[in-house]
This record gives structure tokens, sequence and C-alpha cells, in this order.
């Protein structure tokens, strides 16, 4: 019994080195890739640190490293702004091509991070992003490039203004600033000098009576660029009425229409709109309607008719997510009539897909001349399906 006992040892590491020869033997017989294959010589091109231009260009190289022929099948920027131009879209093995490329980068400081995905039949590489990234500073900066103001009933918005610098060291001269409408107007603030660098520019919006949102500009031209702008500035906010909403819009998000349909839940079906006067004067509404036949409407009036609240009630769960409006009429003279947007989204959920096919439980590698093969054992003769998950 010891000399058996002894031998075991000697047994399992003989074993164990016939496995390793073994699987060293299978590794060798293992063919090499095959197919066609891309290789980039760089997949990031870094511009560092550039100003006072207005593009960048580059290219990107590759090569078909496979064994059969490469096909680019697309070149598709991430951005408007990047503009590729591939030199030849089909290689034999060894043979190389690039993807040259144009990236604009207006007139606003910032980091640059853009792509071109490139998409060919390489089977392990089907997509490959290639990145362009730099940081970009403008011949003219400006701090901020937009502003949001919202401008009472009858007032005007004096307190807005940017900071435009030169970034050469040069003065700026400025030749005009031009607002996109009339009731948007800006100067250079009085204080600056003809050969500063840098100056405020100070902008003015005028509320003209219609009460509304807007999405405007103001141009600047300097030195002798005065046909296209050095720099824009975006205007963006919103002009008040009398009749001031909140919120602006009726909104309901349905996750679970058949929980909803069942227990009605107040705070998932009801949803409320108050209407205020923005002069603290009394006034009406009347004819409150809501486009969507499912949807009930209540008017509450508070504070001795300077003020309303409007609660509006889900009667019937849609399937499906619908968009419409709800409209009243008020004694302003200036707003006889308020419409606000509603809408009633519907969460559908995604189809299910059919399950996957089990593979054979026994099966069993097997190697052959060149190629692995997987084969089912005997005992393997059906292929029970797998369970769907719901």
């Amino acid at each position: 019994m010891g000399a058996i006992s002894n031998m075991k040892p000697t047994f399992i590491a003989i074993a164990l080195g016939l496995a390793a020869v073994a699987n060293v033997a299978w590794g060798q017989a293992l063919p090499p890739a095959t197919g066609p294959k891309i290789e980039f010589e760089s997949k990031v091109f870094d511009f560092g640190k550039t100003s006072q231009v207005e593009s960048i260009s580059g290219v990107f190289k590759f090569k078909n490293v496979g064994t059969e022929v490469l096909k680019i099948t697309g070149t598709k920027p991430t951005c408007g702004c990047t503009i590729p131009a591939l030199k030849k879209d089909t290689l034999e093995p060894g043979e190389s091509s690039e993807v040259a490329f144009v990236l604009n980068l207006g007139k606003t400081k910032a980091h640059i991070e853009k792509q071109i995905k490139i998409t060919s039949n390489d089977a392990s590489a089907s997509e490959v992003a290639l990145t362009i990234k730099g940081d970009f500073t403008p011949l003219y900066d400006t701090t901020p490039t937009t502003l949001s103001p919202t401008i009472a009933l009858g007032s005007k918005s004096t307190n807005l203004f940017v900071t435009l610098a030169r970034t050469d060291g040069k003065p700026l001269r400025i030749a005009r600033i031009d607002g996109s409408k009339p009731w948007i107007k800006a100067k250079v603030d009085p204080s600056a000098k003809q050969d500063d660098t840098s100056a405020k520019i100070l902008v003015e919006v005028e509320s003209d009576g219609v009460p509304r949102r807007f999405n405007e500009y103001v141009q600047i031209y300097a030195g002798d660029a005065t046909n296209s702008p050095v720099s824009t500035i975006y205007v963006y906010g919103r002009m008040l009425g009398e009749v001031v909403l909140s919120p602006e819009a009726l909104y309901w998000s349905i996750t679970d229409v058949a929980k909803v349909k069942t227990d009605m839940p107040e705070a998932q079906i009801t949803r409320r709109l108050n209407v205020t006067s923005s002069n603290g004067k009394e006034f009406t509404i009347t004819n409150v309607v809501s486009s969507l036949p499912g949807v009930n409407v209540e008017v509450i009036p508070k504070n001795g008719g300077k003020s309303y609240e409007i609660v509006a009630k889900l009667k019937d769960i849609t399937e499906k997510t619908l968009s419409g409006s709800l409209s009243f009429q008020t004694s302003v003279a200036s707003q006889p009539k308020v419409d606000v947007p509603i809408q009633i989204y519907v969460y559908q959920a995604p189809a299910k897909t059919a399950p996957l096919a089990r593979p054979a439980t026994n099966a069993v590698l097997r190697p052959t001349a060149n190629v692995l093969q997987r084969t089912a054992s005997p005992a393997s003769t059906a292929t029970p399906p797998l369970p769907v998950v719901k």
C-alpha cells in the first residue's frame, strides 16, 4: 500500500505534464487570423493649443493587415463641423489608405473633442472611432457667449453685458454692433478707450408688449472684418405679459397604464396650473377648455380674483402619447386668449425578443488537422429551449 501511495503523486504529475503538452500542441495547431483587418497608425489626432485659425486639417493613415480584401463602408463624423474625406475604400491585403479631415473651429473658446466613426467589413473591428482633440482660443474671445433675460411687462433689461477681448494683444477697434431685432440694442461701454484690447458690450432688451419666448442674437464687427462678425452673442429668454403662468405647460408621464387605470392615484392623474396677474390687478378667466377629451378642468379663484388655480385631471387613461392644449379667455386686453401646451407621455415597453437557442449541453472540442471543431456527444440528442423571462 505504501508503494502504491508513493506512486500517486508521480502519476498525477505525469498526467498533468501530458495535459500541458496536449494543450501546447492544440495551440500550435490553431490557424492564423484570416479575413480583412484594419490597422491605424494612430486613432487620436491631438492638435494641442491653437488660435487665430478658422479650421484644423489632418490625416489618419491605416492599412489592411489581414488576408482578404478590406472594404470601408462608412466615414461618419459626430458633428457637422467635421468633414472627412476617404482616399480609397477598397484595400487588398498589405495596401494602405487614409482618412483626411477638416475641422471647422467656430468662434468660441473651447476644449474640442470630436470623432469620426469608420465602419468596415473587419469582423473584429467593424467600427473604429477616430478622435480629434485640442484647445481652441479664437482671435476674439467673448465671455459669456449667451444671455438669457426674463423681461417683465413694459420694462427693459439693462444690466446685461459681455466682455470682448482680442487675444493677440492688439486693439479691438470695434466697427459696429447689430442686434437681430429692433428691440435688442447693444453698444460698447462708454468708459472703453479706442486702443483697449478688451471692452464691455452692453446689451439692452426691451419688451414689445407680446408675451413669448425668444431666441435672438447680437453680432459684433471689428477691424477690417466688416462683412463677417468677429463674435456672436446669443440672446434667448422670455417676455412676461400681464397674465403669468406657472408652470408654462402641463405634462403627464405614465409608465404603467394598467396600474394607473386601476388605482387612479391623485398625484399621478392631477396637474395644477397657477394663473396670476403680474401687476397685482384683478382679472377674470373664462371658457377654460382642453383640446384632449380625456382631460377634465376646474377653475378655482384665489386672492380676490387676482389669481386662479386651474386643476386638470385625467379621466381617461390613454394607451398612447398625446399632445394638445388647454386654452382660456381673459379680461386682459393685451392677452385676450391664452394657450397652454399639454402632453401626456405613455411609456411603451420594448417588444420581447425570441429566446436564443441553447447550445448542446455535452459538446466536446475535438482537434482536426488545423481546426478545432465543436461536436455534440452521442448523449446529447435533443436541445431544450431556454426559458423566457417575463
